[in-house]
């Protein structure tokens, strides 16, 4: 079996080819895990210039020589052995260099072709998923020795990932002082008991100055600039991660180095010799790097997790050839409880929602990077207008222009009732559901005037209230039933009404996109006991208890909150919810109104446009859309930091963060509204802001 990568973004599970014999200097390894690398995940998404297609990815490999049953790693070069680079010992550098996963097929199949002297054998009691870990580690060993830290000195390291932290571990072997900035509060998070167990420093920015080491860990170049100012006069930069492509560094930062008379060190790939310590490292380090693994996944689900591992959020999934795929089982680590994203089968969905699903495109990386670099050369320092630059950046890249507008903003506020308020879990009875919505139709409620305010066009759709309304231009009539059953006792709806929920709702926005296009929607929400349901969702989607996730919703006081948190327990001990069904934790302990919002996305991001979720009840309707299709996160803003603890983990899964902190707890659509105002000053920026060029201004002086 192999996974061969067939074109970008295209990959293509085989059965079968697997080798038997090769050449004479060459060895069949059977493969028993091989981690995926960003680099990977790269290729995946945008090729690279030394990959030739059709090929089989993966170079941090452990497997098995049948000949000997020993347990080997590789070191994935491939050098010539006679040029210059080679016999000074540093084959890395080989002219003549072909790596394994790049030039030659690498270890995502069941037995991958090596070199026999490419082979680093391992303890046979190490964990195979361990060595996966040897050749990023052995990475870091080529870049860190030419710095030669000692005891004692003072590091700094930018890039929180996988790589940063193994550069932690080394440095703090050695005795360093480690200081690691992570940007990402959610990897902070994730990561803080990992540094607090090693005695490493972990912060999203720091005061400190004068360190003796800086290494950079993340293809940012600020990160880069602000390695080079923390460091002491004659201190030493690792430059480990390469930056992204076509950003430029200023004079004034690179004459730094020569005032301080820095060192700075080039480092790339590692060299054999560094393989084998590495193997040695990962053997002293095997539970900390254990806690590093995100987690160990099947063949068949590699694809999957591939926009996670580009987001920057995830750690290091394995892929484990060793198990049939209904034996994997999920890694307990202190570092992961998010489980991985998967599409839905094709059977589940109606051909309507297929084909939607169908076309939502992955969004182009390149002119991701040519909007950064657009943004970065405005009359500003870099990174001085904050989110207002990567909405910028987002919603260039969503409309494939470097000139991105608003037309016709949207607000859909999707409405239904809930059986579950039969237990108590509401502040409020049922029946404020169809009061409110009549307050919609009525222009009264809030998300009316933030509507009037920043000119959004408002429709209220009517997915399953308990209660019947008038014509109205705003109301849209989109019924699946008179509100959801209990699911405190049975499921809230049929399959068919699950799916027939997103249908509608996707084709209420298809609807008005037909009359007027827009690119640009927000997505509110009425329905007394719904933040009950989005709680169940998110505890179904995470696996976390209800206690953990569940908030106060409507206002509930501490009596009323227990009760929502033993109702929610009761439901998923019930239903034994899949975390990566969609349409099943739709159907078990949904809304129809959650339902609508979720087709609405999927409508949305198939033609491109941009969607802002507001509170924890869009935000669960927005899981329930990535569990159907995970790429549908390219297409969406979270609109604000509710209150709720429950949105914050349903953002985590989907690599989301949210733009505005505003203690807003209303829902309705209210964050979204006023999200989508700035979007739309996001968009003005980029058009009409000067570049340093375009106003004559020194960019050295900022």
């Amino acid at each position: 079996m192999k996974l061969v990568l067939t074109e970008c973004g295209v990959m293509k599970y085989q059965e079968g080819g697997d080798l038997s014999e090769t050449a004479d200097d060459m060895v069949v390894l059977t493969v028993v895990s091989c981690a995926i690398c960003r680099t990977d995940a790269k290729m995946w998404r945008q090729g690279h210039r030394d990959l030739v297609l059709p090929r089989v990815l993966g170079h941090e490999i452990a497997g098995i020589d049948e000949s000997d049953g020993r347990l080997y790693t590789v070191w994935p070069g491939q050098a010539c052995g006679i040029c210059c680079y080679c016999r000074g010992g540093r084959e890395n550098l080989c002219e003549e260099m072909r790596i394994i996963g790049f030039h030659s097929d690498g270890g995502f199949a069941r037995t991958v072709s090596v070199p026999r002297q490419s082979l680093i054998a391992a303890p046979a009691d190490l964990d195979p998923h361990l060595i996966t870990f040897a050749e990023p580690v052995a990475c870091v060993l080529n870049g860190l020795s030419s710095l030669k830290p000692v005891a004692g000195e003072r590091a700094i390291i930018y890039g929180g990932g996988v790589v940063g932290m193994i550069v932690a571990l080394v440095l703090r072997e050695l005795g360093c002082e480690v200081t690691v900035i992570e940007k990402s509060a959610e990897k902070i998070a994730r990561l803080q008991a990992f540094c607090d167990k090693n005695l490493v420093a972990l912060a999203k920015d720091t005061t400190n100055a004068d360190f003796d080491l800086a290494i950079n860990c993340c293809a940012n170049p600020i990160a880069f600039s602000l390695c080079i100012t923390k460091l002491r006069k004659g201190g030493s930069l690792a430059y480990f991660s390469g930056l992204e492509k076509n950003q430029e560094i200023g004079t004034n930062l690179l004459n730094l180095v020569h005032y301080k008379e820095l060192v700075v060190v080039g480092t790339y790939g590692p060299k054999r010799a560094d393989m084998v310590l590495a193997v040695a490292f990962c053997a002293r380090q095997a539970n900390n790097l254990g806690a590093l693994i995100e987690r160990i996944i099947h063949p068949l689900e590699v694809e999957s997790v591939l926009p996670q591992i580009l987001s920057g959020k995830a750690l290091k999934y394995i892929v484990d050839f060793s198990v049939a795929k209904t034996e994997v089982k999920q890694v307990t680590r202190p570092c992961s409880e998010v489980a991985v994203p998967q599409e839905a089968s094709a059977s589940q969905l109606s051909p309507f929602l297929a084909d939607i699903i169908a076309r939502i495109k992955p969004l182009s990386q390149a002119l991701g990077d040519q909007a950064q670099k657009k943004v970065d050369h405005k009359t500003k320092p870099l990174g001085a207008l904050g989110r207002i630059e990567k909405l910028a950046v987002r919603l260039s890249t969503m409309q494939k222009t470097l000139m991105p507008t608003v037309l016709c903003p949207r607000m859909f506020v999707f409405a239904g009732d809930h059986g579950v308020v039969e237990e108590g879990v509401s502040a409020f009875p049922a029946k404020v559901t169809v009061q409110m919505v009549e307050n919609f139709l009525d222009g009264g409620a809030a998300i009316n005037v933030f509507c009037r305010q920043y000119g959004i066009e408002l429709a209220v759709v009517d997915m399953g209230v308990n209660g019947d309304f008038a014509d109205h231009t705003l109301l849209v009539r989109q019924k699946v039933a008179r509100g959801t059953n209990n699911f405190a006792v049975q499921p809230a709806m049929t399959m068919d009404q699950a799916l027939l929920s997103i249908e509608n709702g996707a084709r209420t926005f298809l609807e008005k996109h037909g009359q007027r296009s827009g690119n640009l929607v927000g997505m509110g929400e009425m329905g007394i006991g719904n933040s009950s349901s989005a709680t169940a969702i998110i505890c179904g989607a995470s696996g976390l208890s209800a206690a953990k996730v569940a908030g106060r919703g409507t206002g509930v006081d501490d009596r009323g909150l227990a009760r929502k948190i033993e109702v929610i327990e009761k439901a998923l001990a019930l239903h034994q919810l899949n975390p990566n069904d969609g349409l099943l934790l739709l159907a078990k302990v949904g809304g129809f109104e959650l339902g609508g919002i979720c087709g609405a996305i999927l409508a949305a991001a198939s033609v491109g446009c941009c969607v802002v979720l507001d509170g924890i009840i869009s935000t669960a309707a927005g899981l329930l859309a990535y569990r159907l299709c995970p790429g549908v996160a390219e297409y969406l803003v979270a609109g604000h930091k509710s209150v709720e603890a429950g949105q914050q983990i349903a953002l985590k899964i989907m690599g989301l963060k949210p733009v505005l902190d505003l203690d807003l707890r209303l829902g309705e659509g209210t964050g979204a509204a006023i999200t989508m105002n700035l979007i739309d000053l996001s968009c003005r920026m980029m058009r009409e802001m000067a570049s340093f060029d375009e106003a004559g201004v020194d960019s050295g002086s900022l």
